[in-house]
């Protein structure tokens, strides 16, 4: 509304005006200044963003999404990101341990041993049927509960968005079975149809991105909340600013 307020404001000077003042412009350098003290990097995190989602998600992981969504069944699919998430319990049974959540810890423990038993190896989250919900939580969840900051917002190319917690401690979640018994591309695959899983889980967002007046502030606010609720269990704390209805809607879909 500010941007449509002072176009209004300037028709009202009237096209002479910014005709006098057009070739003094032009002379001009124009410096963008980014200020955000979550985003010390942002120049380049805009350059990732671009390659991003302008090359990289448009004309790859969009079109594989899509074509993962239409034409692959929902028992699959659901198969699929059952059997990958199965094996991130024994991780999070220790990550609930550590914050003393004793009952989320043993929630963890019998959803791994239900479902990889009775749930043919966790394709069939059997657990959920019996009413043990999946809550799993990571050790950057761990280290932001005892109060370790979010640190540096990051753009990773091909990747996407990461807090510095996060790039620092991602890998001690695969130092437990079944995690670490996988081979280097038995990880990749893993880690591919997660992805893939996820990505389609956005489609329905997309419009909200391509709509936006600035896509790329857009993302990292929705993913910034997003950090803080998994930190908080869904109960962030509340600030004045924290009723955008649009960045909570794409946060819950990123969930």
């Amino acid at each position: 509304m500010k941007c449509k307020g002072m176009m209004l404001f300037l028709a009202v000077l009237g096209a002479p005006a910014l005709a006098a003042d057009e070739s003094s412009i032009k002379n001009k350098e124009v410096t963008v200044t980014y200020n955000d003290p979550r985003d010390p990097i942002e120049g380049f995190n805009r350059a990732m963003w671009e390659l991003n989602y302008q090359y990289i998600d448009r004309y790859l992981f969009r079109p594989v999404a899509h074509g993962y969504s239409d034409y692959v069944p929902y028992p699959v699919k659901s198969g699929i990101n059952n059997f990958v998430l199965n094996l991130e319990e024994p991780s999070s049974l220790v990550n609930n341990v550590l914050q003393g959540k004793w009952m989320w810890a043993a929630n963890a423990g019998g959803r791994f041993t239900v479902n990889s038993t009775f749930g043919l190896l966790g394709t069939i989250d059997v657990a959920e049927m019996m009413g043990m919900t999946r809550k799993q939580d990571s050790f950057s969840e761990v280290l932001g509960y005892y109060g370790v900051p979010n640190g540096p917002y990051f753009m990773a190319p091909f990747i996407g968005p990461y807090v510095t917690r996060e790039i620092t401690t991602d890998w001690i979640d695969d130092l437990y079975f079944p995690a670490s018994e996988l081979t280097f591309w038995q990880t990749a695959l893993i880690w591919g149809l997660k992805s893939i899983h996820n990505r389609a889980a956005v489609i329905d967002q997309e419009r909200l991105v391509d709509n936006a007046l600035d896509p790329y502030s857009f993302v990292k606010d929705a993913y910034l909340q997003h950090v803080d609720y998994k930190v908080y269990d869904g109960d962030v704390p509340q600030h004045d600013d924290d009723n955008d209805e649009l960045l909570d809607e794409y946060m819950q879909e990123l969930d």
